[in-house]
């Protein structure tokens, strides 16, 4: 193992058989050949061969200066075509990593509470899921001859600092059901399954139905990959919550009474109010509470009592919150809020990079929808709480894009939790 450091950044490297692992105080990066591959001498600092016997080469190669940079090269060596399995690559760190491997875009951004680093790709074709991946096309065909070419390079960024995605991905991606993306380029052809694609003066308008899609840009670099999306109105999700099998009372509660309480929701609020309160959760009691101060059901000592034994069993700090600013917010019970805060004691709201993690940063991904509804509303509470300036507007805009694409995936598939704590948000924050 070598241990060196060279323009400030202390880099660990181990080699094992075919296997290069790479190691920087917020991240490590390891390359695994497949099996058949052999290492070989190499007489040039920071750069490593592998052989598979009379078929190909690989190097790795590590750049110091002036930027951190990893290559990966692979040449077919031999006089036919080969199909080979590309190298392996995982980019672990502690903290959160939000990954993009869109093909011949891609980037990782990986945020601890130490440092906030972004890799990005410069030549190659990545693909993958998780912290898993490949740098170049799977399988990987070679002409003899041919070599294929991968480089990504580090960049370090200030603390919860939002970094732009490349200019040419779409700032708003994700849509209100009926409105348009509108695309504007010169130099690339866009397709997508399921995308209705229309060509205009400046570059192309895209629709698309309810949910997540690939949208795929075809240039010059090859094929990149960005994710767009449409939403269906909050009200029309929370009707596709009440028509799920099996929904907790406390949730159906919460969730009609989040609506327009007409005759036909006042009933059913209160068929779903009764049973929930006889096992009352913190989203009953948020239901108790809204339908005492907003209608006429007589279920005010019902609700204190549940009130009580969900304040004292349930000691969520996030279920408290929630419980506090609704009864600050609408005047309910002063005496037992009062209690609330007296018996609270401080539930401070977390620093900025914590909540920009929850909710992905806001940017340009490949992989799944991972934050929930709690993460959204929490970090949409914490917004309302800062002052204005320029870097809340831009934290503003991260949690905008993390809440609608959230809201896109629910489109496809509700979900009642995340659901009623996007209501949360919409009504408290």
């Amino acid at each position: 193992m070598q241990h060196e450091e060279d323009a400030g950044v202390d880099v660990e490297i181990a080699v094992h058989g075919a296997t290069l692992r790479v190691v920087f105080p917020d991240g490590a990066w390891t390359i695994a050949l497949p099996d058949g591959w052999s290492p070989q001498s190499s007489d040039e600092h920071d750069l490593w061969r592998w052989e598979l016997t009379g078929v190909a080469q690989a190097r790795v190669r590590l750049r110091r200066r002036p930027h951190i940079q990893l290559e990966l090269d692979v040449v077919n060596q031999s006089d036919d075509v080969v199909v080979l399995e590309a190298p392996v690559v995982s980019l672990l760190s502690e903290g959160t990593q939000v990954p993009w491997f869109a093909g011949a875009a891609g980037e990782v951004l990986h945020v601890s509470p130490a440092s906030s680093v972004l890799w990005v790709q410069l030549r190659g074709s990545c693909a993958g899921e998780g912290r898993a991946f490949s740098v170049v096309p799977e399988p990987l065909s070679l002409r003899p001859g041919q070599g294929s070419s991968a480089a990504w390079r580090r960049r370090e960024l200030p603390i919860a600092t939002l970094v732009p995605e490349p200019a040419w991905v779409p700032r708003q991606r994700y849509f209100r059901r009926g409105e348009s993306l509108e695309v504007f380029h010169t130099d690339a052809a866009l397709m997508g399954l399921g995308l209705e694609i229309t060509a205009t003066v400046d570059g192309s308008s895209v629709e698309g139905r309810p949910g997540l899609h690939d949208l795929a840009f075809l240039d010059a670099r090859g094929t990149a990959l960005v994710e767009v999306g449409w939403f269906d109105p909050l009200e029309d999700i929370v009707a596709s919550c009440l028509a799920l099998p099996g929904l907790d009372p406390n949730l159906m509660a919460w969730l009609f009474a989040s609506t327009d309480v007409d005759e036909p929701t006042l009933d059913a609020l209160d068929v779903a109010l009764g049973e929930a309160l006889e096992a009352p959760t913190f989203w009953g009691v948020l239901a108790g509470m809204r339908a005492v101060t907003l209608t006429d059901l007589p279920v005010a000592s019902e609700v204190v009592r549940a009130a009580r034994a969900v304040w004292r069993d349930d000691l969520d700090p996030h279920a408290r919150r929630l419980l506090l600013t609704h009864g600050l917010l609408s005047g309910w019970e002063p005496p037992l809020v009062g209690e609330w805060l007296h018996s609270a004691g401080p539930i401070p709201f977390t620093d900025a990079q914590t909540v920009l993690a929850s909710v992905g940063h806001g940017r340009v991904t490949s992989a799944p929808v991972v934050h929930g509804g709690m993460d959204v509303a929490l970090a949409g509470m914490w917004l309302a709480a800062q002052p204005e300036s320029a870097a809340a507007a831009e934290w503003e805009r991260a949690v905008a894009v993390s809440r609608s694409r959230l809201m896109c995936a629910l489109s496809q598939a509700p979900n009642a939790v995340d659901v009623a704590w996007l209501v949360v948000e919409g009504l408290l924050g």
